[in-house]
């Protein structure tokens, strides 16, 4: 493989996410069970299929860790979740987003979370500074006497323990909204708009992107129990560094 930049697998991740949108207008979203209440469209599959061939091309020799259609790794490791917030999506709402991120030799180096209804983009890398491109309203983020913390806990049917008790530890200290989308999630906390994502039962893909792009806003993201880039899952709460230190520690 050629050797590449985190500039460069960023470009090839934003110019993937955002042709790859484009399909989101042409597609047909047929709707099936992925266990009694997770789903998967039909929009999912392509979508990450599609991203899977320009990614690999790309990057000759790279591997991809995805949602729909499998995982392998390599020297670079794409990790592509094609709709996070499947449920928003079939349902028409707006609160999803196709989200890549790059590692090289196992280190998280590029992301890029695109949210299609908005047509808003939000990219970094090592060395390339957090950015937000958007064609719509936005707003100068302010602050507000308690912290705001975006989560997807409670979630229906979970086979995890601990969340009402996260979700318990949260609401006394704090504004809570439930977004159900961890990337897009991450993506705002880097932008400023909230203070905190936090999440129990993830996988890689829905938190690769979002930790580069809050690290790169000067933020931290921070792990609780399984590693989130090894095989399985893993419980994580990522938030911006200093607004809440110390806080469920």
């Amino acid at each position: 493989m050629a050797l590449v930049t985190p500039r460069d697998l960023l470009s090839l991740a934003v110019d993937s996410c955002l042709d790859a949108a484009k399909l989101l207008h042409d597609v047909r979203v047929d709707v099936e069970s992925k266990g009694a209440f997770d789903q998967v469209s039909s929009a999912d599959v392509e979508l990450e299929s599609f991203l899977r061939g320009v990614l690999t091309a790309g990057a000759p020799g790279s591997a991809v860790v995805g949602e729909e259609l499998g995982s392998a790794t390599a020297s670079v490791t794409w990790y592509v979740d094609p709709i996070d917030g499947t449920r928003n999506f079939v349902r028409g709402i707006p609160l999803s987003c196709i989200s890549v991120a790059a590692a090289v030799d196992g280190v998280l180096v590029a992301g890029c979370v695109l949210d299609p209804f908005r047509d808003e983009l939000f990219t970094a890398a090592a060395g390339v500074p957090f950015t937000v491109r958007s064609s719509g309203l936005t707003i100068t983020p302010g602050v507000s006497p308690r912290p705001l913390v975006l989560t997807d806990i409670p979630l229906p049917g979970s086979p995890y323990t601990g969340e009402m008790d996260l979700l318990g530890a949260l609401l006394e200290i704090a504004d809570v909204r439930r977004v159900y989308s961890t990337a897009l999630s991450l993506a705002w906390v880097a932008a400023g708009r909230a203070d905190a994502a936090a999440n129990i039962g993830v996988f890689p893909w829905d938190v690769a992107a979002g930790a580069v792009l809050v690290r790169e806003a000067g933020g931290e993201f921070r792990q609780i129990g399984a590693n989130a880039f090894a095989a399985g899952r893993g419980e994580i709460v990522p938030w911006l560094a200093g607004r809440m230190e110390g806080i469920l520690s």
